[in-house]
This record gives C-alpha cells, sequence and structure tokens, in this order.
C-alpha cells in the first residue's frame, strides 16, 4: 500500500480538495474529494464517474486506472489516491467543450468549479500548490531542482509531432488582426515568443529551459525534449493561454491577463522579458 508522507487542503479559488505527497514525492489528491471538487455529489462514484471521464477525458482515464491505489494517509486512515495532470486535463476539455457547444446539457452543471479550476492552476502550478498545501515544500531534498530536470526532460530527442493545435495560433493571430492560413504557414517571431514567454516559462523552472537550449539542435523543438510528465504540463498550460487568447480584446489586454495569471513565473524571467517587450511593442507599433 502506498503511503502519504504530507497531507494538506489546496484551495483552487474558493473550492478545496484534501492532496498529499506520497514517500516517493509524487503528489496527488484524495479521490473522493476530487470527485466533489468537480461539481459532482459525493454519491457519484465508480462506474459513473469512470464514464464520464471516458466521455471528457478518455487518456486521463486510461493514465488513471494505471495509477490510482489505495493509500493510507498520515492519520492512518484509507484513501484512493489520484495523482496530478489529469485534473487540468479534465477541466480543460469541459470548459472547451462548453465553448464549442459540444458540452452534453447534463454537464454543464460543472462548467463553473472547472473554470475557477483553471484559473488557479494558471496562476500557481500543480504541483506548487501541493507543496504549499501539505508543507512539502519545506522538506524537499536540495538535488529536487535536479530531480524534477530528470523528470521531465527525455534522454534523447524525441521525433517531431504536433503539439500546438491550431486553435491555438488562431486565437493568437485574432489579438494582431492576422489571418491564420494553417499548418504550412510560418509563425511571426512574437508567436515564437509569446509561446515561451506565456507557455514554456510559466510552467518549466528556467534551468530546465536552459538545459533543452543546450541539447537541442537548431531544427529541434523544445517540446520534442520533454518527457510524458512534462508534455502534460505543457499541454495543459497550452489550453490556458488559449483560453485566455480567446478571450481577449486585442494584445495588449492578453498580455494584462496572461500577466495577471501568471505574475509569480513572470517575474523570473529577468531581461527575457524585457527584450521581449522590446520586440511586442514593434509589432503593435506597425499594426
Amino acid at each position: 500500500m502506498l503511503t502519504a508522507s504530507h497531507y494538506g487542503v489546496v484551495h483552487f479559488g474558493n473550492l478545496d480538495c484534501e492532496a498529499v505527497v506520497l514517500t516517493t514525492g509524487e503528489r496527488g489528491y484524495v479521490r473522493r474529494q476530487l470527485v466533489k471538487l468537480l461539481g459532482f455529489s459525493e454519491r457519484q462514484k465508480g462506474a459513473r464517474f469512470a464514464a464520464f471521464l471516458q466521455e471528457i477525458a478518455p487518456n486521463s482515464l486510461s493514465s488513471l486506472n494505471k495509477k490510482e491505489a489505495t493509500v493510507l494517509l498520515p492519520s492512518g486512515q484509507k484513501a484512493q489516491f489520484f495523482p496530478t495532470g489529469i485534473i487540468a486535463d479534465i477541466a480543460s476539455t469541459v470548459v472547451d467543450s462548453a465553448i464549442a457547444g459540444t458540452l452534453h446539457r447534463a454537464r454543464k452543471g460543472i462548467v463553473g468549479n472547472c473554470l475557477t479550476i483553471m484559473r488557479a492552476l494558471a496562476a500557481t502550478g500543480e504541483v506548487a500548490l501541493i507543496d504549499e498545501a501539505t508543507g512539502y515544500q519545506h522538506h524537499r531534498a536540495p538535488d529536487a531542482l535536479q530531480e524534477l530536470i530528470s523528470k521531465l526532460l527525455r534522454q534523447s530527442c524525441a521525433s517531431w509531432e504536433r503539439r500546438f493545435h491550431p486553435d491555438y495560433y488562431r486565437a493568437l493571430y485574432r489579438l494582431f488582426n492576422w489571418r491564420y492560413q494553417g499548418h504550412d504557414q510560418n509563425p511571426p517571431h512574437v508567436i515564437g515568443q509569446i509561446t515561451l514567454r506565456w507557455v514554456y516559462c510559466p510552467v518549466l523552472p528556467q534551468d530546465l529551459l536552459g538545459e533543452i537550449r543546450n541539447r537541442k539542435g537548431i531544427s529541434q523543438k523544445h517540446h520534442q525534449w520533454l518527457s510524458d510528465r512534462g508534455l502534460a504540463h505543457l499541454e495543459s498550460q497550452i489550453h490556458a493561454v488559449t483560453a485566455i487568447a480567446r478571450s481577449s480584446v486585442d494584445y495588449p489586454d492578453f498580455k494584462r491577463r496572461c500577466e495577471a495569471a501568471f505574475a509569480g513565473a513572470a517575474l523570473q524571467l529577468g531581461l527575457l522579458l524585457d527584450e521581449f517587450d522590446e520586440q511586442a511593442n514593434h509589432y503593435e507599433q506597425a499594426l
């Protein structure tokens, strides 16, 4: 049986969920609380909740089936462990389906909770939320960052796969009144800088980004060096940035919203942000 070394309550805005850190260092949630967090009745268990996951996030259900297990809490009680990474996939898919008008009417009651979850994850990373809630941030080993890098990076470059959906580019192009013409179009340099600033930097440590830059070849992309866990963080952030871009009036509005959502991470970017602002201002003046 898995054992939790740290326990606490994570606050997603005005929503709460019990979280744990296992003795292995893996973070996650108490399943019964997570079901309630998503807006379901605590009585909605087992096959019914699995059916919801199969409909909304089948890839996450497959991952959950491999990882979900009974965990012993510090209190001595037993609970089902729900690993990190899945909640962001569920929340973003529900919100995207609601925007597209494809969400089943029986699911509309959980949209508000999913929006709250997405806003909280956009402001603070999922791992950071759990570490703060459980106090684990004060017990991490000095080499925790190096361990994190080893978990988020691949040993060798993966073959290229499309990670950024056309909807992401359409949302960004709209901010500049540009027309997105499809996969074959090379994005303007400013789009790449937006991706670095608001997708990669808020979710990946600067040391990790530096390691990627040292490893990758000229034609390789950052995401080709990310492990499955790193890609999960990346995809969650892509969803968040796409949602902000869709709801923004123009680039200055988008910039303000991102600065508010990712302020903690943005403060760490230093000169990179100053350089980007000069480039972005150039584009704004050219419009």
